[in-house]
């Protein structure tokens, strides 16, 4: 097994300077030599097409590296203009840091005056055509938010401060080592549900119950396996990039005929601009779902690049979206195959396209052949749609972790990282022995802070996150599956009863013109 990267919050021994090399650092460049960039300066060349991020006090220039980023291009356009060290610093290895960084840098960044010292955003008010500005509450509209998951007046310099100083423990404590044998238990466990699945195919009795059993099987397994992706895109397991994506897409696509890679500029997105309703893909479910009556206005999508249009079908949908929650949800999977396959065939990112295909297309020969040896057309459908159906218990835990959680920033110029993950997230409780069954991901926040941190260590993270939360006054959102759930839908309840009373045809046409200005921007 490839040796793990060391954690980007490990601490990191420089070799002490010779005389008169004041300034020097990361690997040894000389940082002093580097010209000073204003935050007039920073907009400025922004607003002239440079792709400007702030990282350890650097502005880094990254027009050349944004379309060969393992995790998207727009997980770094969303970073454009703000300081993004944190961002960075939790989902790198710490070489990104050391050698990639110094590399990039253009200039040492100069805070303003009139920013203060404590900024986290400098373009705000600039029209990006590639990121819009968050969503915030002091925007002058009232956009009614979930209870309890937003605060004004934190003070985002120390919770900054103590989120890096929990990271730098997490490290020194060993939590960012992954323990191989957590995941030789779950072998054994993927390897028993295949077998399940497969063997009652094909050795079970003639009968509905059978091919029932069979499809349960199958939809536990691909949950289970997903949990499995999801710490290989993450890097978790070796943190070695290409052995770890190549070994996602031998789970997810060729065992569940999904892409890792459709997945991963996805997620990457999501984790950088959390329920931000512009921004995050993860929320962006019109027709079907609003979480905010924000998207009754037909906002533009920076990640699918296209209005996402409050129309007739989205008035009836979203006015019935907490009744028909459940039953699109069993819809999901077939949702994600369509995803995947738009990614593969149409996206200009999708750097391993074509073992991804070939991974999928041997997906479908063994997985049709699992099918056909099945001796009834209806036992088969009954088969394929229950497999896919019941795989909708995942995507409801990762929804009720965003869903009723809030979408507007108090501060969007100075609300630091690890302040806009605990905002925006919640977990879900359950007892230690169910962990298996929500794979670790039901902590939520934990992984939003520390998405590196592999998910079996996030139960031991959680005291330490809701400490912090404590220390600095900020709501730590937690709830049982059950009340999870009773909490995520009636909030959608609320959003649904809002279609009636929203009228906002004048404001739609501005909208409208707006989209269209900012399409003609990236043209």
């Amino acid at each position: 097994m490839p040796p793990r990267t060391p954690s980007p919050f490990q601490p990191h021994h420089k070799q002490k300077a010779a005389p008169g090399d004041a300034g020097l650092g990361f690997g040894g460049r000389r940082m002093g030599k580097l010209p000073t960039c204003t935050v007039g300066e920073l907009r400025r060349r922004i607003g002239e097409g440079e792709y400007l991020v702030i990282i350890n006090g650097l502005v880094c220039k990254l027009n050349g590296f944004v379309n060969k980023h393992p995790g998207g291009p727009l997980a770094i356009q969303h970073m454009i203009g703000r300081d993004a060290t944190d961002e960075v610093t939790s989902m790198h290895p710490r070489e990104v840091l050391d050698d990639r960084v110094p590399r990039w840098a253009v200039a040492r960044f100069v805070p303003d005056a009139s920013y203060g010292k404590h900024a986290v955003s400098f373009v705000e008010d600039m029209q990006l055509p590639y990121s819009a500005a968050r969503s915030a509450s002091t925007d002058g509209e009232h956009y009614p938010q979930p209870g309890g998951t937003a605060r004004a007046g934190l003070d985002y310099a120390a919770i900054q401060r103590d989120y890096r100083k929990l990271g730098a423990h997490l490290h020194a404590a060993g939590f960012y080592q992954c323990r191989y044998r957590d995941y030789a238990y779950e072998a054994v466990r993927y390897a028993g549900l295949f077998a399940g699945a497969v063997g009652l195919v094909l050795a079970g009795p003639h009968s509905a119950w059978t091919y029932l059993a069979a499809a349960v099987s199958t939809a536990m397994l691909w949950q289970q396996l997903a949990f499995f992706a999801h710490d290989l895109g993450h890097n978790e397991l070796t943190g070695r990039r290409r052995f770890d994506m190549v070994l996602g897409i031998c789970v997810a696509d060729l065992l569940g005929g999904l892409s890792v890679g459709w997945w991963k500029k996805n997620h990457n997105t999501h984790h950088i601009v959390t329920n931000d309703v512009d921004n995050d893909p993860d929320i962006q479910h019109l027709p079907f779902f609003a979480v905010s009556t924000r998207l009754f206005e037909s906002r533009y999508s920076t990640y699918y690049q296209r209005v996402m249009r409050f129309d007739a079908a989205a008035r009836v949908l979203v006015a019935l979206q907490d009744k028909l929650y459940y039953p699109i949800m069993c819809f999901a999977r077939y949702n994600l195959y369509v995803q995947s396959w738009s990614y593969l065939a149409f996206s200009a990112f999708a750097p391993f396209r074509w073992l991804e295909i070939g991974c999928i297309a041997l997906f479908f020969v063994w997985f049709g052949n699992l099918v056909a040896q099945i001796p009834t057309w209806p036992l088969r459908v009954l088969y394929v749609a229950v497999a896919n159906s019941i795989s909708a218990v995942i995507h409801i835990q990762i929804t009720l972790s965003h869903f009723a959680m809030s979408t507007e920033s108090p501060d969007p110029v100075r609300e630091c990282y690890a302040a806009r993950q605990i905002r925006t997230t919640m977990d879900v409780a359950c007892p230690r022995w169910l962990d298996w069954f929500h794979g670790g991901l039901q902590f939520q926040v934990e992984h939003h802070l520390f998405p590196r941190v592999p998910r079996h260590r996030l139960r031991d993270v959680q005291p330490l996150v809701k400490a912090l939360c404590r220390k600095h006054n900020m709501d730590f959102m937690e709830f049982s599956f059950i009340d999870g759930n009773v909490y995520t839908v009636r909030w959608l309840g609320e959003v649904a009863r809002r279609v009636k009373l929203y009228n906002g045809h004048d404001r739609q046409r501005a909208i409208d013109s707006t989209a269209k200005s900012r399409i003609s921007a990236q043209h």
